[in-house]
């Protein structure tokens, strides 16, 4: 319950909406847990939120089951837990779930649940003539049940995912991070063109063409004849290629030779929030025309083994400023 239970905390408010609170985030009030997906950015964000990484034991079993114990007290606190997705989905999942149960067994005050990548976020509908389920609606069932009281993801793959979810879901964003990097790495970024490798992706790649005050571009499939076609002029421009997540790289790839042969366009950079890169051709760093593909770490840092041409954006600033703001919020109304 919130509720403004003495004078103090009047002032508080007063102070909060004036932007004069100081020491805002409580080592004593806050746990920062990471799980296995991302512990490099797991410290990093409880580096900037100015606390400890807490400690916990998340294990597989031989069996394949997973196993959590957590080592640092949680009674009475706001924990925050980081277990994003991409790789390994299923295995941590569960162990998120069960690190869940076990904080709300020890008397954690609220959980929440720092998912960078939000798993199974693509299945957020099904076609009307398919007898499938929808993944992303099971999820949001699923981490309710298990008690978590918030959610903070970073560029959800689709804005209707939110309504999956009873409880709140802040849904941060890496496209302030894209708009300074383009402008200060890409030569004569101002006649660059905004291009969106399919129609699912129109409205993310509008958004940073709108900050950039840029043209945009679009490769959609003709229903037709199934060949896709390019609505926009690339023709000897430098092309900014943007998607939420890549897998395969086959739609980038795809999408870069059409540009290319296509369109005529002359240099391409890729912006990829979520790079998963499970499967990636040869062919895609080794392409002239591919100048840098920008990735955050959401989901790893370690791609150097892949190619030169990736550059790594960190996001633990937006992340751990989100949660700075939450846990002030929460010290001064709080009873």
């Amino acid at each position: 319950m919130w509720v403004l239970s003495s004078q103090g905390s009047v002032e508080g408010k007063r102070e909060l909406k004036q932007g004069k609170m100081t020491n805002p985030v409580s080592n004593h009030d806050m746990k920062v847990f990471s799980g296995l997906s991302n512990p490099g950015l797991s410290r990093k964000i409880a580096k900037y939120c100015g606390v400890k990484l807490s400690s916990a034991d998340f294990n597989i079993c031989t069996n394949g089951e997973s196993e959590v114990e957590i080592q640092d007290s949680v009674r009475g606190k706001n924990v925050y837990v980081v277990q994003s997705s991409g790789r390994d989905t299923n295995n941590h999942l569960m162990g998120l779930l069960l690190f869940i149960q076990a904080c709300k067994l020890a008397g954690a005050r609220r959980i929440t649940a720092v998912l960078p990548m939000l798993p199974y976020a693509r299945g957020d509908h099904k076609q009307p003539d398919r007898r499938m389920p929808i993944p992303a609606k099971i999820i949001a069932g699923i981490l309710e049940t298990a008690g978590v009281s918030q959610v903070i993801t970073v560029d959800i793959h689709s804005p209707q995912t939110e309504a999956f979810f009873s409880i709140p879901v802040d849904c941060l964003t890496t496209r302030f991070l894209f708009e300074c990097w383009v402008k200060e790495n890409v030569s004569g970024w101002e006649s660059s063109v905004v291009c969106s490798p399919d129609e699912g992706g129109t409205r993310r790649a509008g958004m940073l063409a709108e900050r950039l005050r840029l043209p945009m571009a679009l490769i959609h499939r003709d229903r037709l004849n199934s060949e896709h076609i390019i609505s926009g002029d690339v023709k000897n421009k430098t092309v900014i290629l943007v998607d939420d997540m890549v897998d395969t790289c086959y739609t980038l790839l795809n999408a870069l030779n059409h540009l290319v042969n296509v369109g005529g366009a002359a240099s391409i950079y890729i912006l990829v929030t979520h790079a998963v890169l499970s499967q990636v051709p040869g062919e895609l760093f080794q392409h002239p025309q591919l100048k840098r593909m920008v990735v955050s770490n959401t989901v790893t840092e370690d791609y150097g083994h892949l190619s030169e041409k990736i550059t790594v954006l960190d996001v633990s600033d937006v992340i751990g400023e989100a949660i700075r703001n939450q846990n002030k919020i929460k010290m001064y109304f709080h009873a």
